[in-house]
């Protein structure tokens, strides 16, 4: 028996269960897939944990499952919103996860907790930000502006504050920056300008 949810219909927790009971190993093992890509960066969260998280709000009842949509696509649809949220909680959180405290550790003055940093950039980012540095140099190199304004950005200037910085009215600060974004654009037709 299906739930009518406004105009659509939904399953009910018990045909979720029963639809969760028929999938197979293959289908497990996609979803699990489909967690780990939806993992990568997100700290404090497993695999496992993301697609039990997921199916426990089905479960409960918390989250709705459309009719006639493929388990597969409403599961990762559900983890997509559940990894979003874990991201701008973590974003926003007051503790930093690239900051480790040993406290077994002992100091001249007996026991303390150590404050030890850990990275987690990789060799491979630090060569991808060089590239896309060096390409985003190359697109610009030649234009004054260009060049003035991205050194701008890069010390974390925007708007008003870049104008009083690099001495432009508005209009000629709207039209460095529009071209600088177009530019950008060009170097990743998948980045949206900020």
């Amino acid at each position: 028996m299906s739930v009518i949810t406004g105009s659509k219909a939904d399953l009910t927790v018990q045909e979720i269960a029963a639809l969760l009971d028929t999938f197979s190993g293959a289908d497990w093992a996609r979803a699990k897939r489909i967690a780990a890509l939806y993992c990568q960066g997100l700290d404090g969260w497993m695999p496992d944990d993301l697609l039990q998280e997921a199916l426990t709000k089905f479960l409960a009842g918390d989250r709705r499952w459309p009719l006639g949509k493929h388990p597969l696509v409403v599961i990762k649809t559900a983890m997509h919103s559940i990894a979003s949220n874990a991201r701008k909680r973590n974003r926003i959180s007051p503790i930093d996860g690239a900051v480790v405290l040993d406290p077994s550790a002992e100091t001249d003055g007996g026991m303390a907790a150590i404050v030890d940093s850990r990275t987690t950039i990789t060799p491979e980012d630090e060569v991808s930000g060089r590239q896309q540095l060096a390409a985003v140099y190359e697109a610009i190199v030649g234009d004054e502006d260009l060049e003035l304004l991205a050194m701008a950005w890069a010390d974390g200037l925007r708007g008003n504050e870049a104008e009083r910085e690099l001495g432009w009215d508005r209009q000629k600060y709207d039209a460095a920056r529009n071209r600088l974004n177009r530019r950008l654009k060009a170097l990743d037709p998948e980045r949206r300008a900020k």
